[in-house]
């Protein structure tokens, strides 16, 4: 069976590190990470994963941004929106536009983000 490809960025370093330590431990998934918007759409390029989960404030780039970095390099990216702040505009923006498949709020519980990740890379 293929390992699917997951990039992570979000530039809180513990976290980002918890979710792919989490992932990696179910054995199905290779996981990358990036720490800000611009290292994501430039990892994206190389790894090309099949998700990617996007922090919306960060430096550099935000996470908006940088999704509309990714989708216009591949308008089939499939990305997972992740915001401490739900009524960020910014991540609304970025599903109401189409650009993310679902919002996922802060602070993530290991198990919901487990199961997002399968629905939005097997069933959807």
């Amino acid at each position: 069976m293929n390992k699917k490809k997951i990039l992570i960025v979000d530039d809180e370093r513990p976290l980002s590190d918890l979710m792919l330590e989490a992932l990696e431990m179910e054995g199905t998934y290779v996981v990358d990470q990036a720490f800000n918007g611009a290292e994501g759409v430039e990892k994206y390029k190389k790894f090309i994963p099949d998700l990617v989960i996007m922090d919306i404030n960060m430096p550099i780039m935000d996470g908006y941004e940088s999704s509309l970095q990714i989708k216009a390099f591949d308008p089939s990216a499939r990305i997972l929106v992740l915001t401490g702040n739900a009524s960020d505009s910014r991540a609304k923006k970025t599903i109401q536009e189409g650009i993310a498949l679902t919002l996922l709020q802060k602070p993530l519980r290991l198990e919901e983000l487990s199961r997002i990740i399968r629905d939005n890379l097997y069933y959807s």
